[in-house]
């Protein structure tokens, strides 16, 4: 049998650290070597907004469908929505998974609806080294599913105690859900983001508060992502940082993503 991809799910339960800007990034760079799908599991869809795919065009199947069902991996993966990764495949996501989630929570095995389309669809999902999940902020049955499917969960936080303490709830909520479905513990990451070089304070007082929480600070990430107007610029542009260009800044900004990687598979999480 095929080595299993990784699967890696990107969650947070406090909106604006980041989250979708460090999937979609890390997803590019990840395709430059290997073969990547990124599953957009969030109904505001940025990640699909960023890869520039119109789920309003003719035929384009979005995540929408894996949980109603009836479709295979080949017919709902848009391949190559960026021609220059060919290597990056995406389960794009729209403002209908809002009404996909209310219509699963009273289904049997409701929690196992996306493992099971990762069962079912092994031989054409084997492909890729690694999936990578965007998710919206909350622990409702879509992102359960994304969850429990996942061989590990990374957790994104700003640099404020309101998000870092989002993180914790995260893990303390989470770990109620996996215990009752029998899955191990798989958050795996803290990775803290928008740092902005101005608030050393604010970053040492976080940093105190997490060295007093065994959860978290047996996860965190050595590398701290910085706000940075090129790493923003990959959103408003839709375009990840291995393609804005050779200018200093982007190959700094750049070079972050890379210490992210290394901290990760050091972590064995890559």
């Amino acid at each position: 049998m095929a080595e299993k991809p990784i699967i890696i799910t990107i969650g947070t339960l406090k909106g604006g650290p980041g989250k979708t800007t460090e999937v979609f990034n890390l997803s590019a760079l990840l395709a430059e070597k290997h073969p990547v799908l990124a599953v957009d599991a969030d109904p505001q869809f940025n990640l699909t907004a960023n890869m520039r795919v119109n789920v309003m065009g003719k035929g384009i199947k979005t995540i929408k469908n894996v949980f109603e069902g009836g479709y295979t991996a080949e017919e709902v993966i848009y391949k190559s929505p960026i021609p220059e990764l060919p290597n990056l495949d995406i389960i794009p996501s729209s403002i209908e998974l809002i009404a996909t989630e209310l219509n699963i929570v009273n289904l049997a095995g409701r929690e196992h609806i996306f493992n099971n389309f990762i069962l079912d669809n092994w031989e054409y999902l084997k492909r890729y080294k690694y999936i990578i999940i965007d998710t919206n902020p909350n622990l409702g049955m879509i992102n359960q599913n994304v969850l429990f499917s996942s061989d590990h969960v990374i957790l994104v936080s700003s640099i404020s105690l309101n998000s870092i303490m989002g993180a914790e709830l995260f893990i303390a909520l989470w770990t109620g859900i996996r215990q009752r479905l029998r899955k191990l513990d798989n958050v795996a990451a803290l990775a803290l983001n928008n740092y902005d070089g101005r608030a050393k304070k604010d970053l040492k007082e976080l940093l105190e508060y997490i060295d007093e929480k065994e959860d978290l600070r047996d996860i965190l990430l050595k590398t701290i992502i910085p706000t940075s107007a090129e790493i923003k610029r990959t959103e408003t542009r839709r375009r990840p940082i291995n393609l804005l260009g050779g200018k200093k800044a982007v190959r700094e900004a750049k070079a972050v993503f890379f210490d992210v990687i290394a901290d990760l598979k050091e972590r064995g999480i890559l």
